[in-house]
């Protein structure tokens, strides 16, 4: 089975508010519970070799949305899942990192044309708004761990996602 280590950003705007893309790719999902419509999910990608988790995740943010990262991410979540990867299962290792932006306007032109073909679109969402939609988001309880997050701060140790 392939291996994909892969980082993801918990990037705050001065509000507190997450930013969030809505992506439809079909041919990836999760076989333990199949989803085929679009969805929300954090920026984030493959860790390149010769890099780490956090420095995936920063670099991920400036090509996706040339935003800044303001101070060190600190890696709160992590999850392990075997996905279908169009037609390839795959293990993904993820690791979720706590940040900050300084400002909320993006410049996606950093895209690669694969991920300009799976994204619909992207916004900025408060807990509150991503725990009151009728949308599906990745991790499916994002919006109560978000508020956790925001509450208590980043926990001592990662927590596991289920």
């Amino acid at each position: 089975m392939i291996e994909r280590p892969s980082a993801r950003l918990i990037l705050l705007d001065p509000q507190d508010r997450l930013f969030l893309f809505n992506v439809h790719d079909p041919q990836v999902f999760d076989p333990a519970n199949p989803f085929f419509d679009p969805f929300w999910v954090m920026i984030g990608g493959m860790v390149d070799p010769g890099e780490d988790y956090a420095q995936a995740a920063v670099r991920e943010a400036g090509e996706e949305t040339k935003l800044p990262v303001i101070g060190t991410p600190r890696w709160v979540w992590k999850r392990e899942r075997v996905m279908s990867w169009r037609g390839k299962q795959v293990l993904h290792r993820e690791r979720f990192f706590l940040a900050r932006t300084d400002r909320s306007e993006i410049d996606m032109s950093g895209l690669d044309e694969k991920e300009r073909s799976w994204t619909l679109g992207h916004r900025w969402w408060t807990a509150d708004e991503i725990a009151a939609s009728a949308e599906r988001f990745e991790p499916f309880d994002l919006g109560t761990r978000l508020a956790l997050l925001l509450a208590k701060g980043p926990p001592s140790e990662p927590l596991a996602l289920s």
